[in-house]
Order: structure tokens, then C-alpha cells, then sequence
């Protein structure tokens, strides 16, 4: 289940820090554009919360499979500032601040605790917000008009090759600078879709937002792997 989190965007430990075209990758001047005015706009934040729904389309076994078989759904809510994360779902819970990592499994009665360590293939999920920053080549996919509202779509392939997915849409608001979608096509075939229902910027934390205490979770098992 981690790596549904942290390889994607998608999909969602830095809040923008800074617009920056690197390595040799080839970009849309037009995508670039768009990508800097979001990117400035998310990293005015202090942090950022966000529902979000998972959509995960795995590969059928067979054409006329059904796809409903194939295909789940996961809601949950993520809170970002920084390097820090903490992803809440029904069952589970994945809480980063920014050196350790707490994965909490509700049913279990158990946390494990690792130190976090980010790659080309798992990274946070705050990621959703800066991938095009660094290895990424990025151009304008799709443009549509929904509700009056400018809906555009960037395709961005990583440079490295060897990365396990190869391409990344990232669905943006140009009406109000806001990412709505970032979907990661797997190389075998599954599809990760991360859809933001909800975007509140700057909300109030507390000192610990960012760790797992375990006083608030009576009986729970903590397995420090560290």
C-alpha cells in the first residue's frame, strides 16, 4: 500500500519551492508558463489540506474481463507543509515528518516506523505539486472548457527511464491555478488516479500534526524498524 502514496503524484515534503527546468529534458514553453503560475501560487501556502479520492485500474487478465473488477476506489484526506505529510484513510493512516514514517494499520492494532528515503520511484506525495521541477520533460495534452472553467491537461515523461511508470498527467484549473487530478500510468499497466475534491490552504495545525502518539491509540503495538 505505500507505494500506491508515495509513487504518483501523484500524488500530492516540499510545497513549491521555486520553478526550475533541468536536466535534458525538452519542455512546452506553454506548459512551463502555466506550471510557474501554480507552482507560485501553492508555494504562498504555509500548508495545505486536500480530500482526495484514489481510483486504482489494474490490468485485466482477459479483454472481456469486467473492468469493475479490475478497478477500486479509496477516499481519504492528506495535510502537507513541507517535507511533512500525514495521509488519513479509513483503515490506515501514514504520517512523515520529513526523517521518520509512521504506518498505522487500524484492523492491526499496530505502527511501524521507518526512516523516510525518497527515490525516483517513491517520493511524497506532495510531489503532485513540484514533479515537473526536476527529470521531467512536460507539454500541453488536452485543453477543454467544464462550467465556464479552463481545464487543461500536462503530459509529463520521466527522464529516467528506469523508473517504474512513464508518464504522469496532471490535470489543472487554469481558471484558479489549481491541480484537480494527477494520474501515473504504471509500466504494467495499472493506473493510479488521484482526484483533489477539496483544497483548503493554510489550515491551523498543532505540534503534533506530523508525529504518531502513540498515548492517543490505546494498545497499539509499535514496531520501530529503524
Amino acid at each position: 500500500m505505500n507505494k500506491l502514496f508515495f509513487l504518483s503524484i501523484l500524488l500530492l515534503s516540499n510545497i513549491i519551492t521555486g520553478f526550475a527546468q533541468t536536466g535534458s529534458s525538452i519542455s512546452d514553453p506553454v506548459a512551463t508558463a502555466l506550471l510557474k503560475k501554480v507552482s507560485d501560487k501553492y508555494k504562498a501556502y504555509s500548508a495545505l489540506t486536500a480530500d482526495f479520492k484514489l481510483v486504482i485500474n489494474r490490468p485485466k487478465i482477459k479483454p472481456t474481463d469486467d473492468d469493475r473488477k479490475f478497478a477500486d476506489t479509496i477516499s481519504g484526506n492528506i495535510l502537507l507543509q513541507a517535507e511533512k505529510f500525514r495521509i488519513k484513510l479509513t483503515d490506515q493512516q501514514f504520517i512523515c515528518d520529513g526523517k521518520n514514517i509512521w504506518t498505522y494499520i487500524t484492523r492491526d492494532k499496530e505502527v511501524q516506523v521507518n526512516y523516510f528515503e525518497e527515490s525516483d520511484d517513491v517520493f511524497s506525495p506532495s510531489k503532485i505539486f513540484t514533479l515537473y521541477q526536476d527529470g521531467y520533460s512536460y507539454q500541453i495534452k488536452e485543453k477543454r472548457n467544464v462550467g465556464g472553467k479552463s481545464i487543461v491537461v500536462i503530459e509529463m515523461a520521466p527522464v529516467n527511464r528506469k523508473v517504474s511508470y512513464f508518464k504522469i498527467d496532471v490535470t489543472i484549473d487554469e481558471t484558479n491555478l489549481q491541480i484537480l487530478e494527477s494520474k501515473v500510468y504504471e509500466k504494467n499497466g495499472a493506473r493510479y488516479s488521484y482526484k483533489l475534491t477539496k483544497q483548503t490552504p493554510n489550515p491551523t495545525l498543532d505540534a503534533g500534526s506530523f508525529t504518531f502518539d502513540a498515548k492517543k491509540f490505546p494498545g497499539v503495538k509499535v514496531v520501530d524498524l529503524r
